[in-house]
This record gives C-alpha cells, sequence and structure tokens, in this order.
C-alpha cells in the first residue's frame, strides 16, 4: 500500500467524488479525510492509500496542481517516517523560573529596575 497525502481540496467536496478522481489512476485502498470534532467540517486535507506504486505515481503526476473547483489541489507521498520521529522544539528564549532560582548569583543579570505603578485614582488632599 502506498499512502498518498492530498492537499488544498475543496471543503465542500465528498469522499466519493475524491475517489472517483483517484480511481481513474489506479485502485485505491482507502481514503481518510481529516475533519474538525465539533463541525464535522473537512479541514482540507487527507490521505489516500493506493493498492499500487505504478498507480500511485500516475495520480500523482496526473492530479499535483490540478484546480479542482477552484481550488489547486497538492499529491505528494505521505511521509511515513514523521509518525516515528519525535517532534522537537527549540528552546525557550526566556529563562524559565526554575532557571533563576538555580543561578543563585553565579552570573551577572543585568535586571531592569521595576515599572513605576501610577495609580488612576487620586487622593483626597486634607
Amino acid at each position: 500500500m502506498i499512502k498518498l497525502f492530498v492537499v488544498g481540496y475543496p471543503l465542500d467536496i465528498e469522499d466519493s467524488e475524491l475517489i472517483e478522481i483517484f480511481s481513474i489512476h489506479g485502485m485505491i485502498h482507502s481514503i481518510h479525510l481529516l475533519t474538525d470534532k465539533v463541525t464535522h467540517k473537512h479541514k482540507g486535507y487527507g490521505f489516500i492509500e493506493m493498492v499500487d506504486q505504478a498507480g500511485a505515481d500516475r495520480a500523482i503526476a496526473a492530479l499535483n496542481g490540478m484546480v479542482l473547483k477552484g481550488r489547486k489541489i497538492t499529491v505528494k507521498l505521505a511521509d511515513e517516517a514523521r509518525a516515528e520521529k519525535p517532534r522537537t522544539f527549540k528552546p525557550n528564549r526566556f529563562p524559565s523560573s526554575d532557571d533563576q532560582a538555580n543561578n543563585d548569583g553565579d552570573t551577572q543579570t543585568k535586571s531592569k529596575r521595576p515599572r513605576k505603578l501610577v495609580s488612576n485614582t487620586y487622593r483626597a488632599e486634607n
């Protein structure tokens, strides 16, 4: 099974319409279009599993960049290794409160003077 990633299709399209379009190029094993949990509307991307590599290649060549109901769709091979790769996040730009507590003043950090608060209420003069 070859998994294709399809993005950019019209949000009002039915699953059966996409099946018709892709079945011209090869046998389809399954189709999974992602939908919003609350509104149950299509998110605009999904996955189509083709039975053989030749059909998947024909579908990519024919349908990638095709305009469907005024929207340009993109069809490419799904990144199978993506599920196995853990996401990596950049470290925080600003030190957390734990990092500041562990410093214990070892490094000289330039601290800003606290901002002067201005009260909007006026005191009554006695």
